[in-house]
């Protein structure tokens, strides 16, 4: 290496360091984008969990497939799910340039949208065959979601991939209980 290019580097890691950030952009950890997107993980995870307690009564009249999971196993794996799509979030903002920032925090902002509208229309409308489709759309989302971010953080497009499969689950879990119930004027 020539001396120009070490001392460049080691700027470079210094200006790191000291900032969170390299020096030649706006990539890299910052703390009030950490906690925008904890604060928007928590609201869409209680606003989720407000409409379903909502409709609980009316959702244990159902008639559910044999391997439906339990409520308990449903809250872990959603929390850990909110998790990894959190780190997801994180790690795909700090390893894209400031010009992307805005449409990938769309992208994950229309995901969230799209997991509380879920909620919204199962548990609150009652309408099972339009979250059945809804849930295609959040399916879809994750997709759009883990090839924008692929090409900058492979790690944190993977991170999405337990999400991507439990709503693909989901869907098909939704849609078996409006076969289920569909003529039963539930």
């Amino acid at each position: 290496l020539q001396p120009v290019r070490i001392k460049e580097m080691r700027n470079r890691f210094q200006a790191f360091m000291v900032t969170g950030r390299s020096a030649n952009n706006s990539r890299g950890p910052q703390p009030l984008r950490y906690a925008v997107i904890a604060a928007v993980t928590v609201v869409t995870a209680l606003a989720g969990s407000w409409i379903t307690r909502g409709g609980m009564g009316w959702y244990r009249r159902l008639h559910v497939p044999s391997w439906t999971p339990s409520g308990r196993a449903i809250g872990v794996v959603w929390t850990v799910l909110y998790l990894m799509a959190a780190a997801s979030a994180a790690l795909s903002l700090d390893a894209v340039s400031a010009d992307r920032h805005d449409m990938l925090a769309a992208l994950f902002g229309v995901n969230a949208f799209l997991n509380v509208a879920w909620n919204y229309l199962f548990f609150e409308r009652r309408q099972i065959g339009s979250a059945a489709m809804e849930a295609a759309l959040l399916a879809l989302s994750i997709v759009v979601l883990m090839v924008d971010i692929f090409p900058f953080s492979p790690l944190a497009a993977w991170l999405l991939a337990p999400y991507l499969i439990w709503v693909c689950f989901a869907t098909a879990l939704t849609a078996s209980i409006f076969r289920l119930n569909v003529n039963a004027g539930r």
